[in-house]
């Protein structure tokens, strides 16, 4: 900006304030505390390594939400990269849709074309392939058919999609678009049984028949009574292959064919014998094994089960059995007697599983062999308020607590310690909104070096949230909190994010509670499109960005006269722009309308792939301190840099009349 050459004894000097670059927000700090780079606010923007804020990519609707009275249409688009691809549409009639309950991310790792976001309605599960944009209904088991009506938890593991409905049967799914979902094996466990069978050992590879022998695939066996074969008593072997009337196991012994009556056994569990899984609310896959809560105990008749009373306790799974727990091994209890209970579970390196209960965090370490198994308490100072916020990011785990946002990170020899500052500190202020009765809803991901965690944040003025509205953003390679992302319409809720797809389509997926799915920056126009209503139709919002800077005082107490303003802007490379700038005032308050860019830039949008530097006038308004305010209108427009100039005024120590 101009300045003066010299100045007399006199002259007020003319002094410059202004930031050359954006790293992230923070709101917990007065505006005046704040450091260089660091924003008051940001609403939907995106700050990268060169140091520019700018408006987020839009929301883009890959299958709009189910419809309880007509036909379930999902216009879905196949994208080029960049790009926004041709719309197509699918239909599937079906009027007995009425909600969503759960949600998860599917893939065959034998299928390069099998990136799926699979959905729980009331009637049946719905398959949607992300790379071919079609959709597949999977019937859910019996006659009459399993009718789902609240929340269930949803995860794929051992190449299955399980269903897990707190206090009944779970629900699983092979994976094959042919099959439906069946109902986990529930009921009376028949105990390990001695199998007599006749064996054939042909290089290396025992065949044993033996009619309806029970078994299957990943099964471990003993040899109980050897008879005239070569095998040895008290050898172990894992089944590789079954059939009907036979199994095969892999031994280092010569060959032989038809030796008869070599007794196998199976694994006999120690103390109360094992169990059916107990109909969980959620589990998770932790070294060839899932881990759930332990609350109900499996009744004799099927699909049957008594709550125990103890929401502190959690079971592990045989070795690629999920129909199979041993109830002394491999169960574990925390923090009996008090009032505290299991949130969420993580599976960790070095065969540590983390137990997060509600006021404390327990570790689980060698659960491979269960009989070995420790367990001990990590801190009882902080605890988790929401299973699916839990996410690990390199040496840190990150999860929502009482405190906000709370980490607890590895040292050497993977040792876990608390941190001791909650990882959202800067955000405090925003962190007091999370509606108190709603923050078990959160949710959280990892994905392109940024922890989303999507909560339900209360209005500013003391509007309540329900549902989660709101999507909080850190980013690791700034290591600072980024933006808080919503969109510009109410309606719009997030029940579940996962990372899908693959490619250019790999990135951040969300559900919503109407049965949509949207994926999160699919958009370059600077809109966002969505549904909010069963059976509305689509809406285009522009993506309301907001960057409030910190407040400049010229690093003193005195009152200034605020001159003029200059800021550098660029528009997206095939996107005009347009925002309105105000200005905040601070001892005298007050909000100063400055003008817009378009204002600034010859009545004109900032044209496409443009950069500018506009200046303007701040009419000298006196105040302690001021912010600029920008509000996107048009686009997504680039903030690199921006600078106020001023006067100090009124520095006599007497009262100015």
């Amino acid at each position: 900006m101009p300045r003066y050459s010299t100045y007399g004894a006199r002259d007020d000097r003319v002094a410059e304030d202004g930031d050359r670059g954006f790293v992230g927000f923070n709101n917990r700090l007065r505006p005046d505390q704040l450091k260089p780079g660091i924003l008051a606010d940001s609403q939907n923007g995106r700050m990268g390594l060169n140091g520019e804020w700018e408006v987020r990519k839009g929301i883009d609707e890959i299958l709009t939400p189910v419809t309880t009275t007509n036909a379930l249409t999902i216009p879905f688009t196949l994208p080029t990269s960049g790009q926004i691809g041709d719309e197509t549409t699918a239909i599937i009639d079906d009027d007995a849709i009425e909600g969503l309950y759960g949600s998860c991310a599917f893939s065959d790792p034998n299928d390069d074309a099998s990136q799926y976001i699979v959905l729980a309605t009331n009637t049946k599960a719905i398959a949607y392939n992300l790379n071919t944009g079609t959709s597949t209904d999977i019937a859910y088991p019996g006659t009459p058919a399993v009718i789902i009506s609240s929340e269930v938890d949803m995860i794929q593991a051992f190449n299955k999609v399980f269903i897990f409905r707190d206090g009944e049967t779970a629900l699983e799914w092979d994976g094959n678009l042919s099959n439906d979902f069946t109902r986990v094996t529930s009921g009376e466990y028949t105990q390990p049984k001695q199998i007599s069978t006749t064996i054939t050992t042909d290089d290396g590879v025992t065949t044993a028949t033996s009619t309806a022998h029970g078994l299957e695939t990943g099964d471990t066996i003993h040899v109980e009574d050897k008879a005239g074969s070569n095998l040895e008593n008290g050898e172990s072997y894992i089944i590789t292959k079954v059939d009907a009337d036979t199994f095969k196991i892999f031994v280092q012994h010569p060959d032989e064919t038809n030796t008869p009556n070599v007794i196998f056994q199976q694994t006999v569990s120690s103390g109360l014998g094992f169990t059916h899984m107990p109909a969980p609310p959620f589990a998770i896959y932790h070294q060839r094994r899932l881990v759930m809560p332990n609350n109900y105990t499996v009744n004799a008749s099927a699909n049957s089960f008594t709550a125990n009373g103890r929401l502190d306790e959690i079971i592990a799974s045989d070795i690629l059995d999920t129909d199979t727990y041993d109830q002394i091994y491999a169960n574990f209890r925390f923090n009996a007697g008090t009032a505290d209970f299991i949130v969420g579970l993580h599976s960790f390196s070095d065969d540590t599983l983390i137990v997060f209960n509600r006021n404390s965090i327990h570790l689980v370490q060698n659960s491979t062999i269960l009989n070995q198994a420790a367990t001990k308490v990590l801190t009882d100072e902080v605890g988790c308020l929401a299973r699916n916020s839990i996410q690990q990011i390199g040496n840190r785990i990150l999860f929502l607590s009482d405190n906000g946002v709370y980490g607890i990170g590895f040292i050497e020899g993977y040792q876990l310690r608390g941190i001791e500052v909650p990882l959202s500190e800067a955000i405090d202020s925003t962190i007091r909104r999370i509606n108190k009765a709603n923050q078990s809803k959160a949710v959280a991901v990892y994905f392109d070096n940024r922890y989303y965690i999507a909560v339900p944040l209360n209005g500013e003025n003391g509007e309540q949230a329900t549902e989660n509205n709101a999507i909080l953003i850190y980013n690791f390679l700034n290591q600072q909190w980024e933006s808080i992302d919503t969109v510009g319409t109410s309606g719009f809720h997030i029940t579940n994010m996962f990372i899908a797809g693959d490619g250019q389509d790999k990135g951040v997926y969300i559900v919503n509670d109407l049965g949509g799915i949207n994926r999160l920056e699919g958009r370059v126009d600077g809109r966002d499109n969505i549904t909010t209503v069963i059976g509305g139709s689509e809406q285009y919002i522009q993506v309301p960005g907001v960057a409030k800077t910190r407040q400049f005082t010229f690093n003193n107490l005195d009152r200034k006269k605020w001159r003029s303003f200059e800021m550098h802007v660029e528009s997206q490379p095939d996107l005009e722009s347009n925002f309105d700038i105000d200005g905040q005032l601070e001892n005298l308050d007050s909000t100063i309308e400055i003008g817009t860019l378009r204002s600034f830039n010859g009545d004109t949008n900032l044209e496409a792939g443009s950069d500018v530097s506009i200046r303007g006038r701040l009419g000298n308004p006196r105040a302690y301190g001021i912010q600029l305010d920008i509000n996107n209108t048009v686009g997504r427009p680039k903030l690199r840099a921006v600078s106020v100039d001023g006067i100090e005024s009124f520095r006599a120590v007497d009262k100015a009349e």
